[in-house]
This record gives structure tokens, sequence and C-alpha cells, in this order.
């Protein structure tokens, strides 16, 4: 089972852009790559840094804290296999941008 979470309208971020939005209990980082949204968790696992406040160039955000890289559509570290930020679905439902947790997760 899952949970839908409407966390912001679409023109909230711009392509090219992202935002940390709450949904449940967790902290999430939403992109806007060309019009797709993505959303990660939005913790960066280096040092608990805020991926939702990153730059995101193209499909690649950098922590604002230590410069980690993560491809944000598939939540892989640019440069360890062995790290993926958890991704979660997004729809979009009119003018809100809509992110599905599982039941438990949140």
């Amino acid at each position: 089972m899952s949970t839908q979470y409407p966390v912001a309208s679409v023109s909230e971020i711009p392509p090219g852009s992202s935002l940390e939005v709450v949904a449940g209990d967790k902290v999430l980082a939403v992109f806007n790559v060309s019009g797709e949204f993505f959303a990660l968790d939005g913790i960066c696992p280096h040092a608990g840094g805020p991926l939702g406040k990153g730059t995101l160039s193209g499909t690649i955000v950098t922590c604002p804290w230590h410069g980690w890289q993560f491809d944000v559509t598939t939540g892989q570290h640019c440069l360890s296999p062995a790290i993926c930020q958890v991704r979660y679905p997004v729809t979009i439902d009119g003018d809100r941008i809509v992110i599905e947790l599982p039941d438990d997760d949140t």
C-alpha cells in the first residue's frame, strides 16, 4: 500500500530547479528536468545535506554541503555504484506535483 502526497504546484519548480518538501515524515527533494519531475530522498547520505537545495545541472544534483552528486532520474551516485538515493514515484494532478510513498516508509 502507498499514500499520495501533494507537495507543490508545478509552477513552484521551474525547469532546471529543485525544491525541498516534506511528505509524511520524509524530507524529499523534487527536481524538474525539462518539464519532467523526479523525487529523491532529500537527505544526502554523506553528512545529511539538503539535496533539494542543491544545484541541478541537467540530470545531476550537487549537494550544497560537500559536493556529492546524484543523477536525479535514477538516484545513482555519480562516482560510487554502491550508493543510490531512494527514488519515489511522481505524478502530476492538474497543477499539483504528487509524490507516492510506501505506507511502511512513512
